[in-house]
């Protein structure tokens, strides 16, 4: 058993966990601090706000230099909509695990992310209408990155190598959360489980390689799929076709934390 996989897979491990480890130490404060806030005054008539803008927080965990705005819209008193988007860089690895190949910082680097979803505000579960308290919600989204890089083969020194990647990944699926409203225009949002499935295209084109090209490709996708929390260990174990692409459908999730203002 490689030692170095074994801890670059407890190091991803301990990433979903503490990400996961965030969502509920937020939803327990705010469960304390909604608890004291109900004994401590008595509920009056407030204005009634139809439109939330959020900021989504996990994006800046999970992603380098992710914006992610987040709008939702109340249709009923147990109704509403949300749709989000943003700019979000995928972080391509700079050593390849299991491979003589490493490369240098980005050269080229764009992505962006788009869904939304249709909350279900539980009446039995909540004294407050939407958009406060436990919904549920199906969801879909899309995310797509690309990135260039230079880099080098410790095997062959002197290939200059310049990888190009393109990732794509689409999800449908059903979240549960809870939203909670603080004096009435601000809300701190928690998707905590979003189960579904997820369709991911990964395009590689490794250019300058004296070596095993298909070796080399494939090691660069294991490691891209290494970024993405458990999907190494959970995706189909289908390798790359020769012009560098592979296409699969897996077992995919949502989480995530959004700050937000009412109006």
């Amino acid at each position: 058993m490689n030692p170095a996989a074994n801890s670059k897979s407890s190091f991803q491990l301990l990433t979903f966990l503490r990400t996961s480890g965030i969502l509920f130490i937020v939803l327990f404060i705010s469960l304390q601090t909604s608890a004291q806030y109900k004994d401590t005054i008595v509920v009056t008539q407030s204005k009634d706000y139809k439109n939330t803008v959020k900021v989504n927080v996990t994006s800046w965990i999970l992603y380098h230099s992710g914006v992610q705005i987040n709008y939702e819209r109340v249709l009923s008193k147990k109704r509403s909509f949300t749709i989000f988007g943003g700019i979000i860089q995928f972080p391509v690895p700079t050593v390849i695990s299991n491979s003589s190949l490493s490369f240098d910082s980005d050269k080229k680097k764009s992505g962006f992310s788009i869904g939304g979803d249709y909350r279900f505000y539980l009446g039995d579960e909540n004294k407050y209408n939407a958009p406060r308290g436990i919904y549920l919600a199906p969801f879909v989204s899309y995310y797509h990155f690309n990135n260039q890089r230079s880099g080098k083969d410790s095997l062959n020194p002197a290939d200059n190598l310049l990888l190009n990647t393109t990732v794509d990944f689409f999800n449908v699926g059903v979240e549960l959360g809870y939203q909670f409203v603080i004096k009435n225009r601000f809300v701190i949002d928690c998707v905590l489980l979003g189960p579904g499935l997820s369709s991911y295209h990964f395009n590689i084109r490794l250019d300058g390689s004296s070596g095993d090209y298909n070796e080399q490709v494939q090691a660069i996708l294991e490691a891209l799929k290494a970024k993405f929390p458990l999907l190494k260990d959970i995706s189909s174990s289908e390798g790359v076709s020769k012009n560098g692409i592979s296409n699969f459908w897996s077992v995919g999730f949502r989480y995530c934390i959004n700050i937000g203002y009412r109006f």
